[in-house]
């Protein structure tokens, strides 16, 4: 079971309360940073999409975050990280995530979703839809303040089987049983 990994490619409902281009900033492991010293103010991104052709169907989704807080040390920050549909309705899986001065190098997953809705399977179009929600939701001294710098969404999918065509040398033929073949060009020379 392959594993793809998506991230933040738009920010669609920016907040100018949480520094930078969002997106970008989340978008990469890196030390660009999206900063907010707010409690309550959010912003929606949106996902890239699969780019594996051979997908069947979709096992989990799992995202996962990495933050700090900032100002103060030893204080923790919490935001609410809840995954919408393309339309930005939620899916009704918001959690939180506690950071502290200490969380910068560590990578937080959030619970692994099997379904979309409790029992229907996640689809690639509804993965390819994917939107997140964050929420600065409380900090336990307002002097510091919460930076994201790490955003992503494992899916891990099942390949769709590849059906290979045989060839019987004794039969002096060639059997295709599925699929269609396509010549554009050259010379199919049969002796």
């Amino acid at each position: 079971m392959p594993i793809e990994t998506i991230v933040p490619d738009a920010t669609t409902t920016p907040n100018p309360n949480w520094s930078g281009t969002i997106h970008t900033a989340l978008s990469t492991d890196d030390t660009t940073l999206t900063n907010c010293s707010t409690v309550g103010e959010t912003f929606i991104v949106s996902f890239g999409n699969l780019t594996a052709s051979n997908i069947d169907s979709i096992n989990s989704i799992t995202f996962s975050v990495i933050g700090v807080v900032g100002g103060l040390r030893g204080i923790i920050g919490v935001c609410t990280f809840d995954l919408f549909d393309s339309s930005d309705s939620s899916y009704g899986y918001g959690e939180d995530k506690s950071f502290t001065d200490s969380t910068f190098a560590t990578t937080q997953a959030g619970t692994t979703r099997t379904t979309s809705d409790g029992s229907t399977a996640w689809t690639e179009s509804d993965v390819n839809g994917l939107r997140m929600k964050v929420k600065y939701t409380s900090i336990a001294n307002p002097g510091a303040n919460i930076s994201l710098d790490f955003l992503k969404i494992d899916v891990d999918y099942n390949e769709t089987a590849v059906v290979t065509p045989t060839y019987d040398n004794t039969l002096n033929n060639i059997t295709m049983n599925l699929g269609t073949t396509v010549i554009s060009e050259g010379t199919i020379v049969l002796d």
